[in-house]
């Protein structure tokens, strides 16, 4: 797969999941084959990768599905959930933990797209000149 950059506003409209699907395996440690979702396929409200280390939430709705996903499941390094929403990150993430935290030491619950955002600006913190270029740049992202 290739690393480019993303246009921010992309990815915090959550129209860039495709793209920072590898970043998420990789942020994961890289375990099991690298999952993608093809071009034209829609997006799932909860992925559970095959074999490997991590999931993703990107419907709150789906909750109960992915606390079900979760229980008994041992192996675990990451959860991400999309939510644009920190108190209901906060009570998810608790959730999350409640479940799986015991058969996961360790276990890291994510809230995209901000933490994607904020762990991939970069020059943030430049001078005006350098932060606009920084912002038009956008953020790392990934195609096959």
């Amino acid at each position: 797969f290739k690393l480019d950059f993303l246009e921010k506003e992309r990815v915090s409209l959550r129209r860039a999941f495709r793209e920072i699907l590898p970043l998420l395996w990789l942020k994961a440690g890289a375990k099991g084959p690298r999952p993608e979702l093809k071009r034209g396929e829609p997006e799932p409200a909860l992925l559970v990768p095959e074999g490997s280390n991590f999931v993703v939430l990107l419907d709150e709705a789906r909750m109960g599905r992915l606390l079900k996903a979760l229980d008994g499941r041992t192996g675990l390094s990451q959860v991400f959930i999309v939510t644009d929403a920190d108190e209901s990150f906060k009570t998810m993430a608790q959730d999350v933990r409640e479940v799986a935290g015991k058969a996961n030491p360790g276990l890291q619950v994510v809230q995209l797209y901000r933490d994607y955002l904020l762990n991939f600006m970069i020059n943030k913190n430049q001078d005006p000149l350098h932060a606009k270029l920084a912002g038009q740049a956008g953020t790392l992202g990934a195609r096959a």
